[in-house]
């Protein structure tokens, strides 16, 4: 009730407890833009309507592309960051009240999974869109508000009923094991675990990868770990051995095998060949 004291003192529109939208924004960010680590009272939801961008949340790392959303959920410590070569254009709304968090677990949203992948992209990035352009400074606006994202859940927990009762095509699900490889690369990866998470055989999982990228799942997951490891090899100083563990191989002999299968050189000829400086982390180590 002391909110609505200072509605009231302030000449204020309250806020619709059941649900009430925050704030709404759309932006298109600059290379490398980055917001966070930082921490939210409320919950909000992005949706990328062109470009990528990486969602860091704890110790896990999400490779995020046009038609991708993200949820960040309160008092959740998060960070996010457009990519250098082509940074995204997000569109977000904000909110909270007593009906969110229910509205939130009738969607494909998890807490260790905050992410859902090319999902009614063109009609949600149109929802969220017209959501943002909306005033919202009466109490009749709010309510407006509020309607409009009672929809956008309506869309998204229909679409997690569809997912929940039907599997998705094989090409999808090759696409989804590579966006998950690809956010998991550093996690113990079997053919037969990615059939079972996304509900097929794993030969079928394997026909659908060479007809999709035209490499087996396991060949996707060992060029994705050593390109992962190119990357650590010039821009780092850790050891080979270290760098292995990093990207998801535990034997560094099978890695160095695995690498130069892969890139025709040994890690340390890769490293001494393309590190053409220092790496920055060295510097600040002999600076200290």
């Amino acid at each position: 009730m002391l909110q609505d004291d200072f509605y009231k003192r302030y000449g204020l529109a309250p806020q619709v407890r059941s649900l009430s939208v925050a704030s709404t924004g759309h932006q298109h960010c600059i290379p490398g833009y980055q917001w966070g680590p930082g921490v939210l009272d409320h919950y909000r939801l992005y949706h990328i309507l062109s470009g990528h961008g990486n969602l860091l949340l704890g110790e896990r790392h999400f490779l995020l592309e046009a038609g991708d959303s993200f949820l960040v959920y309160p008092d959740t410590t998060v960070q996010f960051y457009a990519e250098q070569a082509k940074p995204w254009e997000y569109v977000w709304v904000g909110f909270s009240g007593s009906d969110a968090r229910e509205l939130v677990e009738q969607t494909d949203f998890r807490p260790d999974y905050p992410i859902l992948l090319n999902v009614s992209s063109k009609s949600l990035g149109r929802m969220l869109l017209e959501l943002h352009r909306e005033e919202r400074g009466s109490l009749a606006c709010q309510v407006a508000s509020t309607g409009r994202l009672y929809l956008i859940f309506a869309l998204l927990s229909e679409k997690a009923q569809q997912s929940r009762r039907t599997p998705p095509p094989r090409t999808d699900c090759a696409r989804m094991a590579a966006r998950y490889i690809m956010n998991n690369y550093e996690q113990p990866i079997t053919v037969e675990g990615l059939a079972e998470l996304f509900s097929v055989s794993p030969s079928s999982l394997y026909r659908s990868f060479t007809t999709h990228f035209q490499v087996s799942p396991k060949r996707f997951l060992m060029e994705y770990r050593i390109q992962k490891a190119c990357a650590m090899l010039v821009n780092s100083s850790f050891s080979v051995r270290e760098i292995s563990h990093s990207v998801g191989f535990h034997d560094a002999l099978y890695f160095s095998r695995a690498f130069k299968q892969v890139m025709g050189l040994s890690p340390q000829a890769y490293a001494k060949r393309y590190r053409t400086a220092e790496p920055a982390d060295r510097q600040k180590r002999n600076a200290d």
